[in-house]
């Protein structure tokens, strides 16, 4: 038995070809059945038909078989094998001899997958950033895979927030992961968080799926809320030479108010100006400044206080009409900003030179004056025995008991002081019943065991629940407590088994001691 190809991919409409040989014409005719067994790949689903039956007339020397490709969408191992096998020879010719020697060896066979199902996940990214997707298949493959992702217009807007055209990633063959990146632009406008939906598609044959069908992409909003604050000038000088002259001149700008926009970061702020202008500020190394070389030109102000000693400072700059404006700042301990501005250029033929100090100073508004309830003192403890009695009372009624018998088994702690930590106020007193290792009730001072009444305490085995008799099972919350005595002081009891097993029947709690 030969094969015109060992290989067939899904999708092609096209199976394999076996051909079946002897070495002779068939002198009788006969059924040869071929097998198809399969290794990985599964018969009915990946191949078909499982078995194949294949007829010789008399004279002939060979017959056909062909197998079938089953196109799945299902994604699935790149490669996967199937053995045909000719299993029996049977005549047709009942008073023929059966002379048939079955020679055919088995020839393994494989189907090319052509589906994917990939996963994706997208992570958000900050304004300026980008929102990463991370796409991976089930299966690698033997050839490259092609994924385009296409942004659509959401909360956030093509072109204005986001990248809007499609991007595309390659998976090469025999890995199983890559990444598209869709860049985030930036705004100075703070905002709530964005978002956009991204679609996938497979650029290839085959079914493909995604999961999910659609990811969500975030924009985490890189702008902080404005600060608003007080922009206060020193005086400073202006220095112009002309045809040989230098001329030198003091000016005071008047102060202003603005807003400080610190951008998610660290990296960028925004000071804004109530004359309009905005300055764009960027965090930069300090260290080589001539901080005394400018604090030279401004009256009154040393290198120290327009930032020298500082490693690290917020920096900008802008040219209008040819004229260079630099501006540095900053931060002191008190959370002010003081810094320095010049501005450098050629005016109708006149060098300029100017030179100013600066304060950048928060305005932070005072909480209002609030009335404040006066404070109540808390009531006086409880005591202890008089909540115990209270619960003596109450699990005697629930259980058909008198408050002496129950008495003894009750014991009593006081919980943790929850309001004013003095150790005296505000104490719950708990109660509780404790069950040694073999479910029985310990007294109160954990002395040995005995029984409240034969029956009521029904013993078993390590590990198996307890019960109360039938008639006092109760569907009741194994959670639920019951308050006595004032606001400062609680009891609560309930019953419970060995560590782990609740008596849901009862409404007591217990806990066991070894």
């Amino acid at each position: 038995m030969d094969a015109d190809r060992t290989e067939a991919r899904e999708g092609l409409g096209a199976g394999l070809e076996l051909v079946l040989k002897l070495d002779a014409p068939a002198e009788f005719p006969f059924i040869a059945q071929v097998e198809l067994t399969g290794v990985d790949a599964t018969a009915g689903s990946d191949f078909t038909p499982p078995i194949i039956p294949v007829t010789f007339d008399k004279d002939d020397l060979r017959q056909h078989a062909t197998v079938n490709i089953v196109d799945d969408p299902m994604d699935e191992p790149y490669r996967e094998t199937f053995v045909a096998s000719v299993n029996s020879v049977t005549p047709l010719d009942p008073q023929a001899v059966p002379n048939i020697i079955n020679a055919a060896g088995s020839i393994p066979l494989t189907v090319i997958d052509d589906d994917n199902a990939f996963s994706v996940t997208a992570a958000p990214g900050p304004e300026g950033g980008a929102v990463i997707l991370t796409i991976r298949q089930k299966y690698d493959s033997e050839t490259e895979e092609v994924i385009s992702a296409i942004p659509g217009a959401g909360s956030a807007t093509p072109g204005i927030d986001f990248e809007p055209w499609n991007k595309y990633a390659h998976i090469p063959p025999g890995a199983m992961e890559t990444t598209i990146a869709i860049g985030l632009l930036r705004d100075p406008v703070p905002e709530d968080d964005e978002t956009f939906p991204i679609a996938l598609a497979h650029m290839g044959s085959g079914t493909a799926t995604f999961d999910p069908a659609q990811v969500t992409g975030t924009i985490r909003d890189e702008t902080e809320r404005e600060i608003p604050v007080r922009i206060a000038y020193n005086q400073g000088t202006v220095r112009m030479e002309y045809s040989g002259h230098t001329f030198t001149q003091d000016f005071h700008h008047p102060d202003m108010n603005g807003t400080l926009t610190r951008h998610i970061g660290g990296t960028r702020m925004t000071l804004s100006q109530s004359n309009g202008a905005d300055l764009e500020l960027r965090r930069v190394c300090a260290e080589g400044t001539d901080f005394a070389g400018i604090a030279e030109g401004i009256p009154g102000l040393s290198a120290a206080d327009i930032g020298a000693g500082n490693r690290t400072g917020w920096r900008g700059d802008f040219v209008v009409d040819g004229i260079q404006f630099d501006y540095a700042m900053f931060e002191q301990p008190d959370g002010s900003y003081s810094g320095y501005g010049r501005q450098r250029g050629n005016i109708d033929g006149a060098t300029v030179l100017t030179r100013h100090g600066y304060r950048v100073i928060p305005l932070v508004e005072e909480e209002p004056e609030v009335e404040r309830l006066p404070t109540k003192e808390p009531a006086a403890q409880l005591p202890p025995e008089a909540v115990r009695d209270a619960v003596a009372r109450a699990v005697a009624r629930d259980l058909g008991m008198s408050p002496e018998d129950v008495g003894p088994y009750l014991s009593t702690s006081l919980g943790p002081d929850m309001t004013r930590g003095d150790g005296d106020s505000a104490r719950a007193v708990v109660v509780e019943i404790w069950l040694d290792a073999d479910g029985q009730p310990l007294a109160a001072d954990r002395a040995a065991a005995r029984a409240l009444r034969p029956g009521l305490w029904r013993g078993a085995r390590r590990g198996q629940a307890f019960a109360l008799p039938a008639r006092h099972r109760r569907r009741r919350d194994h959670r639920t407590s019951r308050h006595a005595g004032r606001r400062n002081g609680r009891a609560r009891r309930g019953l419970h088994g060995r560590p782990g097993r609740c008596v849901k029947q009862s409404g007591y709690r217990c806990r066991t001691r070894a």
